[in-house]
């Protein structure tokens, strides 16, 4: 059963924004860039513990005008600051780049994988963030699966497929590679299951291996305001 761990968080989140440049004030739960959405703040459980080892988890929430979304890591390690930290650095690899090139223009910038893209869908006009992949494995990311670009390709194929009636929506995907001859993959639009998605990242060519591999991925997909 998970608990919440007794550790101040948030302090530990601004220290990973605040090498950004970030002006960050606190309304209520949530920190705030500039005063502007979106807000952001972070929660740490202890998942597992083991005899010589611990699992934790931080969960980011990210909040927005009319909706949130949660980035959730998990980090295993032999005491409870070593599986926050790894939580942590997935999130600053996969996450926070992504968040600083859809939300805040006056963070600092860094050379990190994410990529932008104009998509036409239903008729609007929107813009695509589409973070790098977060992987972690013993193998590179090339040995473990035919082509890096299909999972991406399976991502944009299923959202240029959905309604689209919000503003923003936040995709995530996982595939992982267990190592006991388990895999698990997960897509979430808006916290909520993606199943097309899911089966579709599934049955990509991924190599069955005894040793462990996670592939990650986020897509922001914000409206653009057409002009009159």
């Amino acid at each position: 059963m998970s608990k919440l761990l007794d550790i101040n968080i948030n302090e530990q989140l601004l220290e990973i924004l605040g090498q950004f440049d970030m002006n960050l004030e606190k309304m209520e739960d949530y920190y705030f860039v500039d005063g502007l959405f979106p807000g952001i703040t972070a929660q740490a459980f202890e998942m597992e513990r083991f005899e010589d080892s611990v699992v934790a988890q931080i969960d980011i929430h990210i909040l927005l005008p009319e909706q949130t979304f949660t980035e959730s890591f998990v980090g295993h390690a032999s005491t409870v600051e070593e599986a926050v930290a790894s939580a942590f650095e997935q999130f600053e690899v996969n996450t926070l780049h992504t968040l600083i090139m859809a939300f805040w223009d006056n963070a600092k910038k860094v050379e990190n994988g994410v990529g932008t893209e104009t998509w036409e869908i239903n008729g609007h006009t929107w813009q695509a963030v589409i973070s790098n992949y977060g992987y972690r494995g013993e193998e590179s990311l090339d040995e473990i699966i035919d082509d890096s670009d299909s999972m991406y390709m399976e991502v944009e194929k299923a959202i240029k497929a959905l309604p689209l009636d919000k503003d923003i929506y936040a995709i995530r995907s996982v595939y992982t590679n267990v190592g006991d001859g388990r895999r698990v993959t997960e897509a979430l639009i808006n916290n909520e299951e993606f199943l097309e998605l899911e089966s579709a990242i599934s049955g990509l060519k991924w190599k069955h291996t005894e040793g462990y591999y996670s592939v990650r991925n986020l897509v922001l997909v914000m409206k653009l305001i057409e002009e009159a």
